[in-house]
């Protein structure tokens, strides 16, 4: 069966009034504690359309973030890992990118911890909607 990989969310609404006979099954969209971007995951959500978070670690722009530091101390883990499992947490399916084989396995090893409600709120506090790539919501 082919699933439809949305990449624009402002389309999502008028697809899913088509009444298209496949369902959107994934939408890639750029989501990080500092572009958090609720409003296009909570669509998605709600309509049973998994969030692919591309750029999760905000490609590393905010990885010295006193708040990130500080918790990657609480969580004994890299900043790479507390923003992943931030994405996890959130169900979101986060794509990090890496070209070191110990950090592409370091980012896979996110299993081990959970960060705390109240922590997770001090993260998606962070947002400052940071575009790291090409914003699909700006384009005409």
């Amino acid at each position: 069966m082919t699933k439809f990989v949305l990449t624009w969310a402002f389309q999502l609404q008028e697809l899913l009034a088509s009444k298209p006979r496949v369902h959107p099954a994934v939408n890639q969209v750029e989501v990080h504690p500092f572009n958090t971007r609720t409003e296009i995951t909570s669509f998605c959500q709600a309509h049973d359309i998994v969030v692919e978070a591309y750029a999760p670690l905000a490609r590393a722009l905010r990885m010295q973030h006193p708040t990130i530091v500080s918790l990657t101390k609480k969580y004994s883990c890299t900043p790479a890992q507390l923003m992943v499992r931030w994405s996890v947490q959130h169900g979101f399916v986060p794509l990090p990118k890496s070209v070191s084989k110990q950090r592409i396995r370091e980012n896979g090893n996110v299993g081990g911890f959970a960060i705390e409600e109240s922590d997770m709120q001090m993260l998606d506090g962070l947002d400052e909607y940071l575009v790291t790539d090409w914003d699909p919501v700006d384009c005409d």
